[in-house]
């Protein structure tokens, strides 16, 4: 999966699937052939990667009903793989909330049907630190190597921080206490966004491989028919 920040591995070793996540276009994969690799795609492929069409999945690849034709193929993974692990749980009956914590923070609403229904997108953590420094003459994109505890925050750099972590748990406490449904957690910033729900009564599943298990699922599939 070339993603907007970074690139997205999944990789069969032993019988296991092993993931892992690199920055985009690594040197260390330079020679490499990616003729045969499963791809999709919501970042720039540079020229220099000579990526199979026909090994591409998208859209018309994923088994869910109503997807808009310009909708990611990250939040359409994400969502599928996260369907298909619900549908086997006793919450099955219900409808579910899909929430990537990348460089776009995206919440997508599924039914229990498998039908899309709408969502909302706000800029990730990071993204959201970078817009501050780049828009504010006096402010600098600060380390996120410690996260501040307290609300109110005397170092800016931390309130800067404190206030972007808020502004995105505002917004999923709030789709939580408006819908009371199961959310599906996935995405570089999810351990963050988990550590700080901790304390909340919230039915949250962290999967942070979500996009990438919905490759996996959508490209067997696909050679399931190719094979027949």
């Amino acid at each position: 999966m070339i993603g907007n920040t970074r690139w997205h591995w999944a990789s069969k070793i032993q019988k296991q699937w092993k993931y892992f996540h690199t920055p985009p276009n690594p040197i260390e994969f330079k020679d490499k052939n990616y003729s045969q690799l499963s791809w999709a795609s919501v970042g720039p492929i540079p020229q220099n990667i000579k990526l199979c069409p026909e090994k591409e999945i998208n859209l018309d690849n994923i088994p869910l009903i109503n997807l808009p034709s310009n909708l990611g193929i990250d939040r359409a993974l994400a969502s599928w793989s996260a369907f298909k692990k619900q549908s086997s749980l006793k919450s099955k009956g219900q409808d579910l909330i899909v929430i990537d914590a990348g460089t776009i923070l995206s919440v997508t609403k599924i039914t229990k049907q498998g039908e899309f229904a709408g969502g909302q997108l706000i800029s990730g953590l990071r993204l959201q630190l970078s817009s501050m420094a780049n828009g504010a003459l006096n402010l600098e994109d600060p380390n996120l190597g410690r996260i501040p505890i307290e609300t109110f925050q005397y170092e800016t750099k931390n309130a800067m921080i404190r206030g972007a972590i808020n502004g995105l748990l505002g917004l999923i406490l709030q789709i939580f206490e408006e819908t009371k449904l199961p959310i599906w957690l996935c995405g570089g910033d999810a351990p963050i966004i988990l550590n700080e729900l901790k304390n909340k009564d919230i039915d949250i599943n962290h999967y942070p491989n979500l996009v990438l298990e919905g490759m996996i699922d959508i490209d067997h599939k696909l050679n399931a028919i190719e094979g027949h």
